[in-house]
């Protein structure tokens, strides 16, 4: 049987879509914002770096004839579970991610090609505590609808991650016990992390009276979920966490 050739577009090509790509997930996140009341700053692009200060991407690695291969996609002020203590009942919380985009050089076909590899840690349902860090995420488009998804997975959104208490035809993912906890409360744990998530951007409404900055209470939180009445402690944490290299497979 013969091998069905790949195609490869040119190199300039691919390059230019994907910054165009790009270009579309901050217009995208600079609407969102805007319709939250959340100050933008407009992001910068140096050669292959944009920066924003919520979001970073930049291009870290190239094929041969020059085309982009590895993304580097930072989140700040992003609220994310990054850990669970032994009595499972307290879950550390990190505002800061990073992950790695690999793209296959098909791009922008051939998108099942793409792999992700966390670089900090996350404890997410659909992410493996191994070394390795598997998981198994749908792409729905292409960087900058995979830019989108990163974000709300890490904001723990049903949708995203669809427990099979809420999608009987899903599996129960890399971590299961994270997946167990989750579908208990999904929607509203979901709404605790936007609601983290908004408690940490300046509202644009206060940027005239001296740009007070919002900023969530720094003692425990407690999250009552509908199972038995059991309170989940959530901890906000600022401090750095140690680098983890995680993988993340799309499939």
């Amino acid at each position: 049987m013969k091998k069905i050739a790949r195609i490869h577009f040119p190199s300039t090509v691919v390059n230019a879509r994907i910054a165009e790509s790009i270009s579309v997930f901050y217009e995208s996140m600079e609407d969102f914002f805007k319709k939250k009341g959340w100050k933008w700053v407009p992001q910068k692009r140096t050669g292959d770096k944009w920066i924003q200060e919520d979001y970073t991407v930049e291009i870290k690695g190239k094929y041969k004839d020059g085309a982009y291969r590895d993304i580097l996609f930072t989140m700040r002020r992003t609220p994310g579970l990054v850990g669970q203590s032994a009595n499972r009942k307290q879950l550390n919380m990190s505002n800061d991610h990073k992950f790695s985009i690999f793209l296959p050089r098909e791009y922008p076909a051939n998108l099942s090609l793409i792999k992700m590899r966390t670089i900090t840690r996350l404890w997410h349902p659909r992410i493996s505590t191994g070394s390795n860090g598997e998981a198994c995420i749908t792409v729905n488009g292409e960087v900058d609808r995979i830019l989108i998804d990163i974000l709300y997975h890490i904001l723990m959104d049903p949708r995203r991650i669809r427990p099979p208490k809420l999608f009987p035809k899903e599996d129960s993912g890399m971590n299961s016990i994270a997946m167990r906890w989750f579908e208990k409360d999904a929607e509203n744990i979901h709404k605790l992390m936007l609601t983290k998530w908004d408690a940490n951007h300046e509202k644009v409404s206060l940027k005239e009276s001296g740009g007070i900055r919002i900023i969530g209470a720094e003692g425990v939180e407690k999250l009552v979920t509908e199972d038995k009445g059991t309170t989940i402690k959530i901890i906000p944490r600022e401090e750095k966490e140690e680098e983890k290299k995680g993988g993340v497979r799309i499939i």
